[in-house]
């Protein structure tokens, strides 16, 4: 079970640090093993803005970058994406940079004959699961960009710190949000906030005129739920991405 403490601290009021807060969780039942902290997947990785675009003269699948990244002087960066383009915002590595996730620590270089400062990075390259082909393009995202060189941290996610925890079969209530919050508010001492939901959901019941007591059993209960009215081109909220990346999904 994958806990995102910033998800966590909506349910539960506490300021006791992690590793007290993890070891706390292991002497009550819940072992974890790991600590992750998501901003070291892209620290140095900043917002920049592709001012032009121009043709790599000794490559043909690269392409050589002016990228505005908030600095006096714009970096030139090669790239070899299939998306990169004129007028979009991306995810910039600068020099200096490490990126975990790769194993890689970005310095200038040169690129078939061409100086590259720096990296346009794709989500993969940041640590994160995606079916985009090429580069992070943030007007993907976002329809609000932050201003040219803040971190990207903040934008994908990973101002955050995940709890890996292993659950036993006996406590299955370790495998929610809540069960995971109602544990640390009580071995913590902290006050806890659950929201309440409604729930207006329209029951119909099913007069089938067969019944197979053989397939559905004693006490059996089958229900049969119908969604409809859903677009997938329409991509979810940043708060439920950053909850379902966390969860490692």
């Amino acid at each position: 079970m994958r806990v995102s403490m910033a998800w966590l601290q909506e349910f539960v009021q506490t300021q006791i640090p992690v590793n007290d807060l993890a070891e706390k969780l292991s002497m009550a039942g819940f072992e974890v093993e790991s600590i992750e902290d998501l901003s070291k997947l892209a620290i140095g990785v900043v917002v920049g803005y592709i001012e032009e675009v121009e043709k790599h003269p000794n490559a043909d699948k690269l392409r050589v970058c002016k990228v505005n990244v908030g600095i006096q002087d714009s970096l030139q960066i090669v790239c070899g994406a299939a998306n990169v383009r004129n007028d979009i915002h991306v995810a910039v590595a600068t020099e200096g940079t490490n990126l975990p996730a790769k194993g890689l620590k970005i310095k200038e270089s040169s690129l078939r004959g061409v100086k590259s400062q720096g990296m346009i990075c794709s989500l993969d390259e940041l640590g994160l699961n995606s079916t985009i082909d090429g580069i992070l393009v943030l007007e993907d995202l976002e329809k609000t960009i932050p201003k040219l060189g803040s971190p990207i941290i903040d934008i994908i996610g990973l101002n955050d710190i995940i709890l890996d925890l292993a659950i036993t079969a006996n406590r299955p209530d370790g495998m929610s949000m809540v069960g995971i919050a109602k544990e640390v508010g009580a071995i913590t001492n902290s006050v806890i906030t659950i929201p309440k939901y409604s729930n207006n959901i329209i029951y119909k019941s099913l007069n089938s005129k067969e019944f197979e007591p053989n397939i559905i059993g004693n006490d059996g209960i089958f229900s049969i739920t119908l969604v409809d009215g859903v677009d997938g081109n329409i991509p979810s909220t940043k708060i439920i991405r950053k909850r379902i990346q966390a969860a490692g999904i």
